[in-house]
């Protein structure tokens, strides 16, 4: 299948990595059908990719690769419609804000995508939790996770 990107150019992609949300995605309802990249260049952000839009591209993480400490409490209910049999089937995201200050940049903690990868089915949550942000600040997240940890930090 042929998936047309206006930031990432053409390329071929097996249907299989085609994830569906049957009610599509807040702010974006009338897609269903979205792709994750993974772009060297830009991890650890991803991308979740209308395959029906090519403008439409969103920026995400996978929370558990920059945040030591993220934690969510999903109810049974939370996860219908995602047929998900087991949890290791399971995709977290968060969306990111990339504003033109990249030290400003922030990852809406409160409404986590969820994807049952097996079955190539999401939905986006909104968890009612006080403690989790919608605007959490991961600029230094992501340069520790690009510099290795502070192991890797030194002064020339």
């Amino acid at each position: 299948m042929l998936i047309e990107t206006a930031r990432f150019g053409d390329f071929e992609l097996n249907e299989s990595k085609l994830i569906e949300f049957p009610s599509g995605i807040p702010g974006f309802e009338e897609l269903k059908s979205f792709i994750i990249l993974e772009i060297n260049e830009t991890k650890p952000l991803y991308w979740l990719q209308s395959t029906q839009n090519k403008h439409i591209s969103l920026p995400v993480i996978i929370p558990f690769e920059l945040l030591d400490d993220y934690y969510i409490e999903i109810r049974e209910n939370e996860l219908e419609g995602l047929h998900i049999k087991d949890k290791n089937d399971l995709l977290i995201l968060n969306v990111v804000v990339v504003p033109e200050k990249l030290p400003e940049m922030t990852a809406n903690l409160a409404a986590p995508i969820i994807v049952n990868l097996k079955d190539g089915l999401g939905k986006q949550l909104l968890i009612d939790a006080a403690e989790l942000p919608i605007k959490y600040p991961i600029y230094d997240a992501i340069r520790k996770k690009l510099q290795g940890g502070a192991s890797d930090v030194g002064a020339i």
